[in-house]
């Protein structure tokens, strides 16, 4: 067995090539078409000098193209950057600059926003490196041009030349995401084929993808870990995946009676989202596990009596998605706990201290340090937080707080830092600061998470001359970031509230994380 990415997919080609790989809208896909198509892709790359150690940008939704393109750039050893479809010109921009992508495939039509009118909006200096943009279509026109280079429809790079010569192999860069720390800059986590393939293949077999008449559904955009692993996971297993370019409740709802969809990995959001959209006579009964990162506690009974049941899990940027699950056979409060049990049985998973970094006894609560097929290569064109990120033999700094259990499981309790999930995407607070600090008349911010019906949310706290306006920061910030990033809430305040440092003081972060949390609902 090969440890590439595309084994999974050449594995299933030969295996069962007339059964469904992709169901997207009314079409389906097989395993030959999705092997077929993938080969042509890498051949329409190839011509356009896309070749081993570069990166291909997918600026798009769920959609088929987004994962033959996966398998087409891991065939030619380049490395896909995924692009959020929420992020505005100056993320963007970012992003772009710092992949060094030689090649952009964007769909300008998606939900009427005007992606095309995001891309003029990029600085010219952050598209040093690209040299290509393709453009997928639904039936739409597409622009002749975009940032002063010309467009090509995907389809157009489908027919553009013969076969390639595979070049990918194993350790090659794969996939990267963006995912954020202490700095107003993601960092871009760097995974290579083999820690991709790897994760597909263990989800597939720990998870029961690969039981019999097991089907996928994938509700989380592919540009983060949670929905991304989805549809290899699921070739890797020889059950069908769906796709779906947006998420809606009740259409969801409906796939899954249709469908008899048995697998599906979903956040709190979405699951209150089912919750709300449900009807009597709906059958939920083909699920056999929803796996959840987080907020599991909150709707585990009451999806319990739709027949959902919730699974929880553990997982990163860093790590992937799936990392680690409860088992159905624990006491209920074990069941709601996050953290769990490693997939893979090659996985070690350890406390540290946090000053010290002495490896601690199980139960006691530390940094949660992980080493793992599953884990990343590091932060590209970033040495020195790579370096920072892992322990000098090789563990993943999580930046988690938890502890271990004798059984072989851990928990995991709080971030250490003030990282915030909002939207199922780890976000910084300094990006969310960066921005409104240029807002006039900010003087200071502090931005922090709190729990609500929707899952966490983001609130600012500013430190700015009287008249401030909530509303035209609120404005100011959707027009800069993307919608899940946008503070709940922004609230002007005369002075931070301050305890005193070894160095200087320091601002009350628990003191307006409990002042944010009586202001969201």
């Amino acid at each position: 067995m090969q440890n590439n990415l595309w084994s999974l997919l050449e594995e299933g080609a030969v295996a069962r090539p007339h059964a469904t790989a992709l169901l997207y809208r009314d079409q389906q896909q097989t395993f030959a078409q999705l092997h077929r198509d993938s080969l042509a892709l890498a051949a329409g790359l190839q011509q356009f000098g896309i070749g081993r150690g570069d990166r291909v940008a997918i600026w798009m939704p769920n959609v088929p193209l987004w994962v033959a393109l996966m398998f087409a750039s891991a065939r030619l050893g380049a490395a896909v950057m995924a692009l959020n479809t929420r992020f505005k010109s100056a993320e963007v921009c970012d992003i772009l600059g710092r992949s060094g992508a030689r090649m952009l495939i964007y769909w300008p039509a998606f939900r009427g926003i005007d992606f095309t009118g995001i891309l003029e909006g990029v600085e010219r200096a952050c598209l040093q490196d690209l040299r290509h943009v393709v453009a997928y279509s639904e039936g739409e026109a597409v622009p002749r041009a975009v940032c002063g280079l010309p467009v090509t429809a995907s389809d157009a790079l489908m027919r553009a030349g013969e076969g390639p010569q595979q070049q990918g192999s194993a350790g090659d860069g794969c996939v990267m995401f963006t995912t954020s720390g202490t700095t107003s800059r993601p960092k871009l986590v760097l995974h290579t084929q083999q820690s991709i393939a790897a994760h597909a293949r263990n989800t597939a077999q720990v998870l029961g993808y690969d039981q019999r008449e097991s089907v996928i559904q994938v509700v989380t955009p592919l540009c983060g870990v949670s929905g991304f692993g989805m549809p290899f996971a699921a070739i890797a297993a020889g059950a069908p995946c769906i796709l779906s370019p947006s998420f809606d409740a009740r259409d969801s709802l409906d796939s899954i009676c249709v469908q008899r969809v048995t697998h599906v990995h979903a956040n709190h959001e979405i699951i209150r989202r089912w919750l709300e959209a449900a009807n009597d006579s709906d059958d939920l009964s083909s699920l056999r596990a929803v796996n959840c990162g987080s907020g599991i506690a909150g709707v585990f009974e009451q999806a319990a009596a739709r027949g959902i049941a919730v699974q929880s899990i553990y997982g990163s940027s860093e790590l992937q998605a799936r990392f680690s699950r409860q088992r159905a056979d624990l006491a209920p409060g074990r069941l709601l706990e996050a953290g769990g049990f490693p997939l893979s049985p090659h996985a070690s998973v350890r406390a540290a201290d946090i000053d010290t970094g002495r490896v601690l006894p199980h139960g006691e609560k530390g940094e949660l340090q992980v080493r793992a097929p599953s884990q990343m290569q590091g932060y590209f064109g970033d040495a020195q937080a790579t370096s920072q990120g892992f322990t000098d033999d090789g563990f993943v700094r999580t930046g988690d707080c938890g502890y271990t259990r004798a059984d072989g499981s851990f928990a995991f309790e709080a971030r250490i830092g003030d990282v915030l999930k909002l939207s199922g995407f780890m976000v910084s607070p300094a990006e969310i600061e960066a921005t409104l600090l240029t807002f006039p008349g900010v003087e200071q911010c502090q931005v922090v998470g709190v729990n609500s019906e929707r899952g966490q949310r983001a609130v600012a706290f500013v430190r700015c001359a009287a008249g401030f306006d909530e509303a035209r920061a609120t404005a100011f910030c959707a027009a800069q970031l993307a919608r899940y990033k946008v503070p709940a809430r922004i609230i002007r305040l005369d002075a931070f509230p301050l305890t005193a440092g070894a160095n200087a003081p320091k601002i009350q972060k628990n003191r307006l994380r409990d002042m944010a949390q009586t202001l969201v609902v």
